[in-house]
Parts: C-alpha cells; sequence; structure tokens
C-alpha cells in the first residue's frame, strides 16, 4: 500500500555579520504588529537589483556590491524605522544610501522599517518576497532570508529566475501527483516551502518534495526533489536531485528515480494559517 507523508522544513542556521542601518535597535516587545494585526504587504522595484517589482511582508534585495537589504511594513528583529514609502522612489538612509526605485505599500503608502547587512550572498543580484509574519530574533529572520535566496531562489534553473525576477514565498496549498511506471499515483497537498514525501512500497527510500508557486494563475510550480535513505526525523544526508518546473498541462519528469510529477492544484493562503 502507497503511504504518503507531510514534513515541515527542518531548521537551518547560518552565522551571519550584520550592519546597522542605523544606531540603536527596536525592543523586542514592538516586533510584533499593533493590535495584533497581520504584517501589512510591501511592494518595492529597484532595477539597479535586477527587480522590477517584488512583494510581500518582507522584501529583501541582494546586490554582490551593496550587499542585503531587508524591508517591512512593520517593526521586525533588528530593523528601524526609515520613513513613509508613497509608491514612488524612496530613499533608504544610511551611511550607504540605498535608492529604490519605488516602494509602497500594497494599497497605498506604508511606513517602512529596514536593516541592512554587509553579507555578499555570490556574484548575483536580485530580489525575493517572502509572507512569514514573525521572528524571535534578528538571526532566525536573516538565516531564514538568506536560505530563501541562496537554497531557493538561486538554484531555481536560470530560465525561470528571469521569467519570475519577483519570487515570492507565501503560504499557499499546492496539490503534486507523482506518478512512477507499474505503480498507482500518490497524491501530495501542503503548503508552498514544506517538505512533502513519500516511498513507494518496493523500496526504502523515502522520496522528498518541496514546492514554490511560480504563477499562482497558471498553476506553474518549482518542486525541489531530494530523497533520504533513513527516516526524515533522524539526522543524516539528504541528497538534492534538483529542481524540476511543472505546471497541470505540464508535467516534469525525473529521469532518476524515473516520475513524472504534476500539479493538481494551487490554493489561496490560509489566511488563519499561524505566523
Amino acid at each position: 500500500m502507497l503511504t504518503d507523508f507531510i514534513f515541515h522544513k527542518a531548521r537551518l542556521g547560518c552565522a551571519v555579520a550584520l550592519v546597522w542601518l542605523v544606531a540603536g535597535s527596536v525592543a523586542a516587545a514592538s516586533f510584533g504588529t499593533p493590535g495584533g494585526t497581520s504584517r501589512p504587504e510591501i511592494v518595492v522595484a529597484d532595477e539597479a537589483c535586477a527587480c522590477p517589482s517584488a512583494a510581500g511582508t518582507f522584501v529583501v534585495l541582494f546586490d554582490p556590491e551593496r550587499g542585503v537589504l531587508l524591508l517591512s511594513g512593520a517593526p521586525f528583529p533588528g530593523g528601524h524605522e526609515v520613513g513613509e514609502a508613497t509608491g514612488a522612489a524612496f530613499d533608504v538612509p544610511g551611511a550607504r544610501p540605498w535608492t529604490l526605485d519605488r516602494a509602497g505599500g500594497g494599497a497605498g503608502p506604508a511606513r517602512l522599517w529596514a536593516a541592512r547587512y554587509t553579507t555578499r550572498l555570490g556574484k548575483d543580484r536580485g530580489c525575493v518576497g517572502f509572507d512569514k509574519q514573525q521572528f524571535s530574533a534578528e538571526g532566525d529572520l536573516f538565516t531564514y532570508a538568506r536560505w530563501l535566496i541562496e537554497k531557493i531562489y538561486l538554484e531555481l534553473p536560470a530560465e525561470e529566475r528571469r521569467r519570475w525576477p519577483g519570487f515570492r514565498l507565501s503560504d499557499r496549498q499546492v496539490e503534486l501527483r507523482v506518478e512512477r511506471e507499474g505503480f498507482g499515483p500518490i497524491r501530495l497537498q501542503g503548503k508552498e516551502g514544506a517538505t512533502l514525501a513519500c516511498r513507494f512500497p518496493d523500496s526504502e527510500r523515502l522520496l522528498l518534495f518541496m514546492p514554490f508557486v511560480l504563477d499562482a494563475a497558471t498553476g506553474r510550480v518549482a518542486v525541489k526533489v531530494g530523497y533520504s535513505d533513513r527516516p526524515y526525523w533522524e539526522k543524516g544526508e539528504k541528497p538534492s536531485l534538483g529542481f524540476v518546473v511543472t505546471a497541470p498541462t505540464a508535467p516534469a519528469t525525473l529521469a532518476e528515480p524515473p516520475l513524472v510529477i504534476t500539479v493538481e492544484g494551487v490554493g489561496a493562503p490560509d489566511q488563519q494559517s499561524s505566523p
């Protein structure tokens, strides 16, 4: 009998070099949003960063010359208020100002908070947005942003990065169908960015699938495929087999193991989900 499981991402850690955007820091008690409301969406554009537009509750710009700029429309660990963005060009102040071609809220002007880091993320430049609401510490936030840039966005096929430069990780539901000749289809469902797993009955190998929505309107999804030869929760190597890109009308094939992966649906974000 075929069995499928859903697992969430393991925590990732890394050391970061931090530079304060301005002197001082935001008190830990202020990291939430007013009245417990959701963190607002912001929209940012920076052509010098190869970023025609990026949206999310956080937006991260990265550039080999300027480092990393993290922006949000509410206080966050390590962030400092930098002014009101109206949807026009905006200068993020600091020892080395960072000029944005456009910045604002998803539905109008927005107050912005920012943090800047000297860390270089390779030779590429670009932007990502994500919708996770809260972080307990600055290191946790930067680690999450760095994981999303280095381990996900920059590992996408180059053609997909050019086609979808404003990559965004939200909490949309994704349904996948995994097929292998000689076996019935396995259907997996979970949030984008979560690890979905299944095992075929003739093997002890656990196959791992991490979906990321590229275009919700057409159901285009990039799936990072990997495997484990031990239970998922045990420590040990979980090699990656790279990304495949699939859609409801364009199944993706994997040569080894021989699989066909098809998107069966992309749902709206769960507004009731926890941060």
